[in-house]
């Protein structure tokens, strides 16, 4: 998903003698869910052009009335938003219907702005949608259905942290939070008020997905404080998708905060037309490490060597002959990315990754370096052991190592 520069032990132990010297990732847009094309309605008696593209779907939290609706182009991996392709307007259910202006060769970008909603966890009408909600795909055709959410959003998020939305990214980030909110089809799949009872011809994901949006509900009506709701939504919303950008998942607070309110809702009553959702668990996550302390004016980083000692039921994955970690295990990420050569061993037996970074030039300051990607979950609120074996700089003219700098971790899963 982002640029990995990793290189094999041997094209490492070349470099090391800097150190004694101190050298210097949309869902598929078709969907299998056609019976839901009764709920989605448009005024027009006007037949389209030949070969034009309509496109439709619905705008929630809950369904979203009133709201604008904007399609725009991707062009080089960025939203086009002088090409606009499509614009319309939300009804009452949220529900919307757009003939596109030309026909895409590649991804779009629906964006809804505006409109109101009804709190599903509070019973509040009217709260105005003072954010912006985007939903990404890789590509359209004509019928194709697509939702935009607050899980829609975060997955557009997910692929601008990245820098490029691509359809690759795009598709990859859509799958990837729609497993997080057991949604097999964020884009396809079109959710609906899950304190009704379900549409007829509804499918399994459409009823995941419209208690998922309760749930985000739940999150907000917990996260909000003394902020009204409407602001609660674009606070947890900025929240999740800052976790998302930097450390590529969720942080521990916010996985708690999430199973916290899928028991809340399952305990409410209201869910009428949705299927429950379990408490999220995950298969793998991200472990965000940064360097903390202070540098000798003029200096920075020039190479780190480290040992993180992973928790029980945490493991990485590895080359069984060569005992190195597969490309992506560890990625530099910052200043750090640039110009670096990494080394990662693992001690399976021993639950021990060592990574070996040197950075030639131009050296990276204090902050993050490098995110470590791991399969399974810690048992038992298990954490992460930082051990640092050595740290140079790179304006140094002896071999001395620099003191009194540590590592820090920061977890998340997805």
């Amino acid at each position: 998903m982002k640029i990995r520069m990793l290189f094999s032990i041997v094209v490492l132990l070349a470099v090391m003698t800097l150190f004694g010297c101190g050298g210097g990732a949309g869902g598929d847009t078709t969907s299998s869910d056609t019976t839901t094309t009764t709920t989605i309605t448009t005024t027009s008696t006007t037949l389209p052009p030949a070969g034009s593209v309509t496109i439709s779907g619905v705008a929630a939290l809950g369904p979203i009335s009133g709201g604008d609706v904007n399609v725009y182009t991707v062009t080089a991996g960025k939203v086009d938003t002088s090409s606009v392709l499509g614009i319309g307007k939300t009804a009452a259910d949220g529900s919307y219907a757009i003939t596109l202006t030309s026909v895409p060769t590649g991804p779009v970008v629906v964006e809804v702005t505006g409109g109101t909603f009804t709190d599903e966890a509070s019973g509040t009408p009217g709260v105005n949608l003072k954010v912006k909600l985007h939903a990404a795909v890789s590509s359209v055709i004509d019928g194709a259905k697509i939702a935009v959410t607050p899980i829609t959003q975060l997955a557009y998020m997910q692929v601008k942290g990245i820098g490029a939305l691509t359809p690759t990214e795009i598709d990859d980030a859509n799958l990837q939070i729609g497993r997080f909110f057991e949604v097999s089809n964020i884009i396809g799949s079109l959710p609906f008020d899950p304190t009704l009872p379900a549409p007829a011809g509804a499918s399994n994901d459409q009823r995941t997905y419209s208690s998922a949006l309760a749930v985000f509900s739940y999150m907000v009506n917990d996260h909000k404080g003394s902020l009204t709701l409407e602001d609660a939504v674009g606070s947890l919303l900025s929240e999740l998708q800052t976790e998302l950008v930097n450390n590529g998942g969720f942080s521990l607070e916010n996985i708690n905060s999430t199973n916290n309110a899928i028991s809340n809702y399952a305990k409410s009553g209201k869910n009428v037309g949705g299927l429950p959702l379990r408490p999220v668990l995950f298969s793998g996550g991200v472990l965000q490490l940064s360097t903390v302390g202070t540098l000798p004016a003029g200096t920075l980083i020039n190479g780190i060597d480290c040992s993180i000692t992973l928790p029980d039921g945490v493991t990485v994955k590895m080359d069984p002959l060569t005992g190195e970690a597969l490309p992506g295990v560890v990625v530099p990420t910052s200043l750090a990315a640039s110009n670096s050569l990494a080394s990662v061993r693992y001690d399976k037996a021993a639950g021990i990754v060592r990574i070996i970074l040197v950075n030639v030039q131009p050296g990276f300051a204090i902050g993050e370096f490098a995110h470590l990607e791991f399969n399974g979950f810690p048992v038992d609120g298990g954490d992460f052991g930082l051990k640092v074996n050595r740290i140079d700089g790179s304006s140094l003219s002896s071999s001395e190592p620099l003191s009194g700098i540590t590592i820090t971790g920061t977890f998340a899963g997805l």
